[in-house]
């Protein structure tokens, strides 16, 4: 059995999902439940969109774009991101859109991805074009002495979280990647049960409640908007 991956086009001659890689081990984790597609790319918006939050008018045009197939629409449920959501009790939709938030990329600039080779090194986003090379960014920084960087779709910090994996490098598995980021996002909704912005805002930061609850805020937005799409 072999991983699906959807590819899904919004008002563009050209797909925004690609083959991830994903290794052997990884695969045969999946195989142990069903087929499991990992969507990368299902909404028209650009990086400047996402950034200052104003992202309804690019998501609303999606959808509007896509009634005319929506026997062919792909939808978030059965794939990667709903079953590693529905394991950790959390919805698929803010999963995703702490993805989508976390490690965008922007190479077309009319489409926005989470990607699975970005890293962040003391807040400067970089976009690896392969796994290959962001392993050996990350092997170099290692090397250097600096664990201080967030890893893959999720972002998972190295210094704070690398003990949830036998290797750095696994967190460049997306698999793995999603799997660990699940597990703090569950975490810090768990923290905060009486309000959600809050414990969403916690995977980004713990210390400063303002700056969560921007986060959390934003998160509920873009998962609320990728809804009317997926």
């Amino acid at each position: 059995m072999q991983i699906n991956v959807i590819k899904f086009s919004i008002n563009l001659s050209t797909n925004c999902f690609f083959n991830t890689g994903i290794n052997e081990t990884a695969t045969a984790k999946i195989k142990k439940a069903t087929s499991v597609a990992l969507i990368l790319c299902p909404i028209l918006l650009s990086q400047e969109s996402l950034a200052n939050g104003q992202i309804d008018e690019a998501i609303t045009l999606a959808a509007n774009n896509r009634k005319q197939e929506v026997a062919s629409t792909p939808k978030l449920e059965n794939t990667l991101w709903w079953n590693v959501a529905k394991h950790h009790h959390i919805d698929p939709y803010i999963l995703y859109a702490v993805a989508l938030i976390e490690s965008a990329k922007n190479s077309d600039p009319n489409h926005v991805t989470p990607w699975p080779w970005a890293l962040n090194k003391a807040g400067h986003s970089i976009i690896p074009a392969s796994q290959q090379e962001a392993h050996t960014l990350l092997n170099k920084s290692i090397a250097q002495g600096n664990r201080h960087i967030d890893i893959g779709l999720m972002q998972i910090n190295l210094h704070w979280h690398g003990h949830r994996v036998e290797k750095p490098e696994h967190l460049l598995n997306p698999v793995t990647n999603v799997e660990v980021g699940a597990g703090l996002l569950a975490e810090a909704i768990q923290s905060s049960p009486n309000d959600l912005v809050l414990g969403i805002g916690r995977y980004h930061n713990w210390q400063d409640i303002q700056t969560a609850v921007v986060y959390g805020r934003r998160v509920l937005a873009v998962a609320d908007q990728i809804r009317t799409v997926l």
